[in-house]
């Protein structure tokens, strides 16, 4: 009998040394493809409704004074290009100052885009993997008003607020960028 609590001790007292002694890991997303996993989830989620326009725009923003917020939206290229007639030459998606990138993921394309420099995109985004040609726009006629309307649905918008823990939770309510004056 003592020799079977002597065989139980050793391997009882390990136990308890290793569940005292390990930390929790913290919570570390992977970058697939240079895009955050929280990211590639919320994409693999969407179901492109306008097959006209395969892009989803991802806009790192600021939805008050201390919250930052991405900003999924699909179908569409936000902000649009300009609407003809433009007396100006028009602009390409490329040579704005939002534009950080594109990246194609499955059929799709996800651009990228930052409305100011907070410091989170490059947490969730690698900008090397990224690319930085019109080919796209111009294969998906982006520039054409007529070509970006969808015919059979409406392009929805869905935020995520960036926490302390750099993760993404979903919200519903209101940012500055939502109040119309």
């Amino acid at each position: 009998m003592k020799t079977y609590f002597n065989s139980l001790i050793l391997p009882l007292s390990i136990f308890i040394l290793c569940s005292c002694t390990n930390k929790p890991a913290n919570k570390e997303y992977k970058l697939y493809n240079g895009i955050n996993s929280q990211i590639l989830n919320i994409v693999d989620s969407i179901q492109l409704c306008c097959e006209e326009s395969p892009f989803i725009s991802i806009s790192f923003s600021v939805c008050d004074e201390n919250n930052c917020v991405i900003r999924i939206s699909e179908g569409t290229v936000i902000p649009a290009p300009p609407m003809p007639p433009a007396p100006y030459r028009q602009i390409l998606i490329t040579e704005t100052d939002w534009f950080l990138g594109y990246k194609k993921y499955n059929d799709t394309y996800l651009l990228f885009m930052e409305s100011n420099n907070n410091g989170y995109f490059d947490k969730f985004v690698e900008k090397d993997s990224l690319y930085f040609d019109e080919e796209p726009f111009i294969k998906f006629n982006v520039y054409d008003s007529r070509e970006r309307i969808c015919v059979n649905c409406k392009s929805k918008e869905k935020k995520y607020f960036i926490n302390e823990n750099d993760s993404l939770v979903f919200y519903d309510g209101k940012c500055l960028f939502d109040v119309e004056y």
